[in-house]
């Protein structure tokens, strides 16, 4: 029997009846009675085809469809978008439900029929529940080769390159294409609940009691005023200005509390106007929730830079590369453990140039020469698919 996995709800603005999913290869859809109005749109991730929802809904469409990194969100008119859902691994064909129902009494839907009447009330409810149904990985369309890139002549150029100043085209070769079964897969896998605040607070006493320290003196040393025997909640340790409330958007609202309060995100929001603001907590809400998706084991998380070219998105696996300190040939850190391998040595510094399979689990800021992203190493099924490629790019 197919199981739900995850959910999501949200509350959209839909112009001209007009909705797209962005991050899958499907056609826009259109509401069949809206025009401009509020909808409450619930998505959710299941493991398998699931059966059809009770209630008044009504079918609209069932489609097939593949998505290359696994995540999806909403997209709309004016540049307007949802959040980012993860529906489960990457190069996979997908399978969509879609139903409808409408909230509307009277009146023509998407038009005011009372000057007091609520306009922002939700005026169409849309349900969205999607399924892997096969592993569709080809490193010729997911994982291509960046193209050579020619260091211009000297004087004078053409406005193009003579073929005898071409390289030639790197041709792949013919190797085993992996295939995978999507429970291999750690979006797949039940997803545990996020940890709530009593959760945090309960470990965050542990802790500090090995230390001989009160959870209040932790916080009276990060400046928060409370005195002791003060109920500990996210409004109690959160700054005035960040406290539950502050948002329209709950998903946000939260992460906002529970974070901000937290001391886990820099202090740069406080001159962006608020609709700026609301944006960045949501691109940072939804990254954060993916990757705690992306990682249902707690495996062990650690940054690493890219500066090279292709997709970097939550799921996707790469090879990446970095400089360590040279300690008997083994990994300094304890990671990038992945089909390890050591490309140069630096006897002087005592540093090798090592690289590693690795899965994204969200980017984490760029400092205006590379990106800097949150991985962990990867699984056997997810290195698989780079060292196929790897074989498939290889030059001869």
């Amino acid at each position: 029997m197919a199981r739900m996995l995850r959910s999501i709800d949200e509350e959209v603005y839909v112009q001209y009846g007009m909705f797209a999913l962005a991050g899958a290869d499907l056609e826009e859809w259109s509401s069949p009675e809206g025009y401009h109005f509020v909808a409450d749109v619930r998505m959710e991730a299941w493991d398998g085809e699931p059966p059809p929802p009770g209630g008044s809904w009504t079918p609209v469409d069932q489609a097939t469809f593949v998505a290359d990194s696994g995540v999806v969100h909403l997209s709309l008119m004016m540049e307007e978008r949802g959040h980012d859902f993860l529906i489960g691994p990457p190069c996979f064909e997908y399978g969509m439900a879609m139903h409808f129902e409408s909230l509307t009494q009277d009146g023509e839907p998407g038009e005011d029929t009372d000057e007091d009447e609520d306009t922002d009330a939700p005026e169409e409810r849309w349900l969205l529940r999607f399924w892997p149904i096969r592993d569709v990985f080809d490193p010729l369309l997911h994982l291509p080769a960046a193209p050579y890139i020619m260091p211009a002549p000297e004087g004078d150029v053409p406005p193009s390159f003579s073929p005898e100043l071409r390289p030639p085209p790197l041709r792949p070769r013919s190797v085993p294409v992996p295939v995978s079964a999507a429970q291999d897969w750690a979006a797949m896998r039940v997803d545990p609940s996020r940890r709530t605040f009593e959760e945090w607070l309960s470990a965050k006493e542990e802790k500090l009691r090995g230390k001989g320290v009160t959870i209040y003196e932790w916080l009276r040393a990060r400046g928060v005023e409370i005195e002791d025997g003060t109920e500990v909640t996210p409004e109690s340790v959160a700054r005035p200005e960040d406290r539950p409330g502050r948002f329209a958007d709950p998903l946000i609202d939260r992460y906002y509390a529970r974070q901000e309060a937290l001391e886990l995100l820099p202090h740069h929001f406080s001159d962006d106007e608020p609709d700026e603001q609301e944006e960045q907590l949501r691109e940072m809400s939804d990254a954060e929730r993916i990757a705690e998706e992306l990682n249902p084991e707690n495996s062990r998380s650690f940054s690493m830079v890219y500066e090279g070219r292709g997709d970097m998105s939550p799921g996707i696996s790469r090879r990446l590369w970095r400089w360590e300190d040279a300690i008997g040939g083994q990994p300094s850190s304890g990671d990038l453990t992945v089909d390890r391998q050591v490309h140069a040595r630096d006897p002087h510094g005592r540093r090798i140039f090592v690289s590693g399979i690795v899965t994204v689990l969200r980017s984490e800021r760029f400092t205006g020469r590379a990106n800097h992203y949150v991985v962990r190493d990867a699984e056997p099924h997810e290195a698989a698919r780079v060292l196929c490629a790897e074989a498939t790019w290889q030059d001869r």
